[in-house]
């Protein structure tokens, strides 16, 4: 990184500077795309002084006019003022120098700068790498597994092999393979679209497409274009992309959720050209798919972010050597407005601000439509749906055939005998759903309580799966008890392949009801919050109105009143009589109580606040390590973002998103994508991997929708709690985020998630609950939202009462970075955060954890548990490595 200093003497020369190494041909939005959404497919440049962003200058690139160029201005973060080259379709060449010519720019003096001419290099082609196939396969695998066939009329797919690929739009070149943020990827190589046919398959690739989508327009094609291309073949395939990561939502607009003009121009043209047309939708979130009926499209297959060789395994899957088998975690609807959270989203149209995590905008997003999340609200209120939960087809067919149910002993088991019908190999999803009766509780009419993905099987083959299904997946949350209950009644059970694709395959009498677990009500809302009700959809269907920017606010409001949740755990060792070294608790973690209560209230301070981070473009690119205290031997632990690799600047794996892994139903995988990561993490240095990221899909257009997993709470927590046994397993930590209700990135900082508390227990923070029940985590990191009145990462409730209390959470918690922006430090570490992130190296934030020990704001108590709880996981991890 390339940092101005504001020192430079007036006579000093303004000069350009590459800001990094070189340009990456094959990183479609690159790093800034998160923080400017203008930046895909941008050289950077930057200057020696502060230059006047409102003079404009001039660019050249290999003798081409930049039109437009962007801006970025990263002085407040310690970085300088950032230009922005759209290159994409100019610099196509690896490993070659490119001539950039800079005029016209004014430094802050009003100094103009002489013309210059700079070189900017793209980066070299990258080539797998020895010793690293295993891994890479388990990358291929999860792609082949999460790419969702949608539709295949007159099973116009699988292709012939050897057929010439008709390819229309700027996808084509624009395949995106990760999110942008936490969520990137930094993959030691990758197979696009373009490279997989070419070096993957025996398909022809259209050389006039290849070369009129090299621009990264929708081009329509000429006449002259389009008639060698139906000469080819009468098939085209037709890609539509749209980007999607951290800090930014997207929009119910044009070329986000809705096509673009040029799209659709793009899609009449084509289908008005071939008789047969195949949509590859490339998007981190579901889009709108009316215009699939409205031209009456033959095929679709959704990919997703498909990770490193996802090209490669959509191009099996068009061949027909992989036969799709993914199905869908969310609900695709007919139109954006016929989903109920629409109502109370924030979306940056009609004048609205686009606003980011830094926004000063305070903004309530009140859940009118409560437990009626995705499936729940479209099956239960009968409405169409373009795609429904848990739907994905095959090119092969699947008899299923329930051979036995039962419930006994308050469990309910059934075994389901899957048989391959058709003609090729293939795996099928096997998935069951319960209906629950209804007294004092309303209930949606069907909810997945189970499911599993088969083998291989060959044609005419057959698996038996078995099911078990314990009675707290039935149950509802009452407010009024504060209990899990099951209400008397009939409780009937259907399987199928989807959520609109069912059979009944039983059912049980509750004679009365009964509670499975009482509880208390830690996390009610400040305000009464009116939800969706079947007894009067009309009235009650979310209207938005008490949602959005609350002008003229500067604080959280309204704010709740929780109840201080003393230490019900102290420290109960004594002072030890001599020094205990870090490596002596590493043999003896006995001691580690004692360890603890030999630290001075700085010293645990210290530890508390995190040691800096390291995301400079000549750092390890870290996302933050523990401070350490030397008079005590400690050692290193560093953690790293990473929900689909390592996210630190040296290449390594490179997983699909977790939306696509979830797609796959197979928790296996799920597992093994774990394990790869933490594998590479260990080569890595690094303890810990941020992640798996498990927020609710509660509105698709969240721009963290592809680092999360699904609208089901049963089925991310179940894919998020195997990945996270993979990581840990496997000898890295892991930290399952955002706790809770981090659903959009609009003003996250000051974003306020207001739900009743029926509907956070059922939905939001079933997630976590059921992730714990596969696999208790070293680590969970709280929100930068507030929830019902309360910043997450100040509420004692949901740290000790919900998470410690309830879900028997024994790791340490961590806030997310610069979430002390809003959230008080002091209220952090009394509600148990043992780790403020990413913190510094001065006493900014340690000085205020002290003088709350002092003042009584922060009990002595809790400061030692949060710390035991951060070293506890600290020497599973340090000692590994040893």
């Amino acid at each position: 990184m390339t940092n101005m200093d504001s020192r430079h003497g007036k006579d000093e020369k303004l000069l350009v500077l590459p800001y990094t190494k070189g340009y990456d041909i094959n990183e479609i939005d690159g790093l800034f795309y998160m923080l400017n959404r203008d930046f895909t497919g941008c050289a950077i440049i930057t200057f020696s002084k502060p230059i006047k962003e409102d003079v404009l200058g001039n660019i050249t690139v290999a003798e081409v006019k930049i039109e437009k160029y962007h801006t970025l201005d990263l002085r407040h973060f310690g970085g300088g003022q950032l230009i922005g080259i759209p290159v994409r379709g100019i610099m196509t060449e690896y490993d070659k120098s490119y001539s950039v010519k800079v005029e016209g720019f004014v430094d802050e003096d009003g100094n103009m700068m002489e013309s210059q001419e700079i070189e900017i290099k793209t980066l070299p082609k990258k080539f797998p790498v020895p010793g690293y196939e295993e891994h890479d396969k388990v990358a291929l695998e999860a792609a082949r597994e999460g790419i969702v066939l949608l539709k295949n009329e007159n099973q116009l797919l699988p292709l012939q092999k050897d057929e010439v690929l008709n390819i229309f739009g700027k996808g084509l070149w624009e395949f995106r393979i990760s999110a942008t943020g936490a969520g990137k990827i930094n993959p030691r190589y990758s197979v696009g679209l373009i490279e997989a046919i070419e070096n993957y398959s025996n398909f022809t690739l259209n050389p006039d497409l290849k070369s009129l989508y090299s621009t990264y327009k929708n081009e329509i094609p000429s006449e002259d274009t389009l008639k060698n291309a139906i000469n080819h073949s009468d098939t085209a395939l037709i890609t539509i992309t749209r980007g999607s990561g951290e800090n930014f939502d997207n929009n119910p607009a044009k070329g986000e959720f809705y096509l673009s003009d040029e799209e659709e121009a793009l899609i009449k043209t084509v289908t008005g050209t071939f008789s047969k047309t195949i949509a590859i939708i490339n998007s981190g979130y579901p889009i709108d798919v009316s215009w699939v009926e409205k031209y009456n499209i033959t095929a679709v297959l959704n990919c997703g972010f498909v990770g490193m060789l996802g090209g490669q395994a959509l191009i099996e899957i068009l061949d027909g050597r992989v036969n799709p088998s993914a199905k869908l975690p969310d609900t695709w609807s007919v139109d954006y407005h016929d989903i109920p959270t629409s109502k109370n989203f924030y979306h940056a149209i009609n004048g609205n601000p686009l606003l980011g995590t830094e926004s000063s905008n305070f903004i309530d997003t009140v859940y009118e439509e409560g437990i009626y999340v995705g499936y729940r609200y479209f099956e239960t209120f009968g409405k169409a749906v373009a795609y429904p939960f848990g739907y994905g087809l095959s090119y092969t067919s699947f008899n299923l055939l329930v051979t036995n149910f039962g419930h006994v002993e308050g469990k309910t088991k059934l075994s389901v005998v899957v048989k391959n019908t058709g003609a090729v190999q293939g795996k099928e999803v096997v998935q069951v759903y319960a209906s629950e009766p209804e007294l004092k509780l309303e209930k949606p009419s069907k909810k997945l309580v189970a499911f599993a993905k088969t083998n291989q099987l060959n044609p005419g083959e057959s698996q038996t799966l078995y099911f078990e299904i314990e009675e707290k997946r039935l149950t509802s949350y009452d407010e009024e008890s504060a209990s899990w209950i099951m209400e008397e009644g009939t409780y009937e059970f259907y399987v199928g392949n989807s959520v609109r694709s069912l059979q009944k395959v039983g059912s049980f009498e509750l004679q009365e009801s009964k509670t499975i677990e009482k509880v208390e009500n830690r996390m009610c809302p400040p305000v009464e919050i009116r939800t969706l009700s079947k007894k009067d959809p009309k009235g009650t269907y979310p209207s938005g109105e008490f949602s959005g920017i609350k002008q003229g606010v500067d604080q959280l409001e309204p704010k709740a009143k929780r109840t201080r949740n003393k230490e019900a755990n102290p420290i109960g060792a004594e002072v030890p009589s001599e020094l205990i070294k870090y490596s002596e608790v590493e043999k003896n973690p006995e001691l580690l109580e004692s360890f603890v209560k030999q630290l001075s209230v700085e010293e645990m301070a210290r530890l508390s606040v995190c040691a800096s981070h390291g995301w400079g473009m000549h750092q390890k690119g870290e996302a933050g390590r523990v401070f350490l205290l030397d008079k005590y031997g400690m050692k290193d632990y560093v953690v790293a973002d990473g929900n689909s690799g390592v996210n630190v600047n040296k290449p390594n794996i490179g997983m699909p998103s977790s939306a696509v892994v979830c797609a796959s139903f197979n928790q296996n995988l799920a597992y093994e994508v774990g394990r790869v990561i933490a594998e590479e993490a260990k080569e890595n240095d690094i303890h810990m991997i941020l992640a798996p990221g498990m927020n609710i899909h509660r509105d698709p257009l969240n721009g963290r929708h592809p680092e999360y997993f699904s609208e089901d709470p049963y089925l991310a927590g179940i894919m998020a709690g195997h990945q996270s046994k993979g990581l840990e397993e496997n000898g890295v930590s892991s930290c399952l985020k955002h706790t809770v209700a981090n659903n959009c990135e609009s003003s996250r900082k000051r974003n306020q998630s207001l739900m009743t508390e029926r509907t956070l227990r059922e939905i939001y923070l079933k997630a976590f609950e059921i992730a714990m029940e596969v696999h208790k985590p070293d680590s969970i990191m709280t929100g930068y939202n507030a929830v019902n009145g309360v910043f997450t990462a100040e509420d004692e409730e949901m740290i000790q009462g919900v998470f410690r209390g309830e879900f028997g959470f024994e790791g340490f918690v961590m806030t997310d970075w610069n979430s002390y922006d809003t959230a008080d430090v002091v209220e952090s570490v009394q509600a148990g955060n043992s780790w403020m992130t990413p913190g510094s190296l001065d006493d900014t934030y340690v000085t205020p954890i002290i003088e709350g020990v002092k003042e009584g704001k922060i009990d002595k108590a809790r400061l030692e548990r949060n710390i035991f709880y951060l070293l506890r996981a600290m020497l599973k991890r340090t000692k590994q490595g040893e």
